[in-house]
């Protein structure tokens, strides 16, 4: 029996035992329903549902996760729960990494080796660090570059997704992300296809890497310029000026379309005093007479 004038209270701490008795036993969906009611309690309850949410989305991997795919896929669940229901927030650095611990496992789903998921773990954790990484970041960087061009070839927004989470790497040169991009690009438009039936595929594998290549301040060594070179010299077909440009602007920067600009400038100018002497001839005059 409830002791008189407590019946509320009583219930609520009978619904908080259920809640723990569905975490244990993994019903997740039954779980996560009592979170509504708990979340207004007094007492305490409601803080302490909250640690044990938030216990989970950190540790979930003693947990009944398997009906649900993964240990981190429960996590996700359960963030999804926590900012749903409360004004609770987790340390971004701890949603950043889960975030990519499920990234992972969709590139495990696309045959990437686990030796190679192992590294690209390393390398995002390098990206979280203060510090310099650790000896082998060589061969860290080579798995990062490796899977990179797997993705292209497959799964060009995948690959983009990898690239943003790494990114952020202060040790490194940020253009190393950027290489495989444009080698695939580079590969792509040396051998253009030649069946007609497929050639609206090619272009449009072509834009969607363009899209989603990462860029990063500082000079490139010449590699974007030499691919600008070679998308001018394709733009008259099968690809479009307009298409190009269009997949090389990004929100907030326009740094890839003004090295494209610049690049299309200087060959037009050179194509211009190539094919008419007497203009070449006209410019050298000036430039003396100025």
């Amino acid at each position: 029996m409830h002791p008189f004038g407590c019946e509320a209270e009583t219930s609520l701490q009978d619904l908080f035992e259920y809640f723990k008795r569905c975490l244990q036993h993994g019903e997740w969906e039954l779980a996560s329903a009592c979170v509504p009611q708990l979340i207004t309690s007094t007492g305490g309850l409601s803080e302490n549902l909250q640690d044990l949410i938030k216990a989970i989305v950190c540790h979930p991997y003693n947990l009944k996760w398997e009906s649900v795919g993964s240990p981190h896929k429960l996590a996700w669940f359960w963030l999804q729960v926590l900012l749903k229901w409360t004004e609770e927030q987790i340390s971004p650095s701890v949603r950043r990494e889960l975030e990519f611990l499920l990234l992972l496992e969709e590139l495990g789903s696309e045959s990437i080796p686990d030796t190679v998921l192992k590294d690209l773990h390393q390398a995002f954790l390098d990206t979280q660090s203060n510090q310099k990484p650790a000896a082998g970041s060589r061969s860290t960087d080579a798995a990062v570059e490796s899977c990179l061009r797997t993705l292209l070839e497959k799964k060009p927004r995948l690959a983009q997704c990898l690239a943003q989470f790494l990114q952020d790497q202060s040790w490194t040169d940020g253009h190393s992300l950027q290489r495989p991009f444009v080698q695939h690009l580079m590969n792509k438009l040396r051998k253009p296809e030649r069946k007609q039936e497929k050639v609206e595929e090619w272009v449009e594998e072509i834009y969607a890497v363009l899209a989603v290549m990462p860029w990063s301040s500082g000079s490139s060594g010449g590699q974007f310029e030499a691919l600008c070179e070679v998308l001018w010299a394709a733009r008259h077909g099968p690809l479009t000026e307009e298409r190009i440009l269009n997949s090389l602007l990004r929100p907030r920067c326009h740094a890839l379309v003004s090295v494209y600009c610049s690049t299309a400038l200087r060959l037009q100018r050179d194509h211009l005093l190539r094919s008419s002497p007497n203009t070449q001839g006209s410019l050298i005059i000036f430039s003396h007479v100025t």
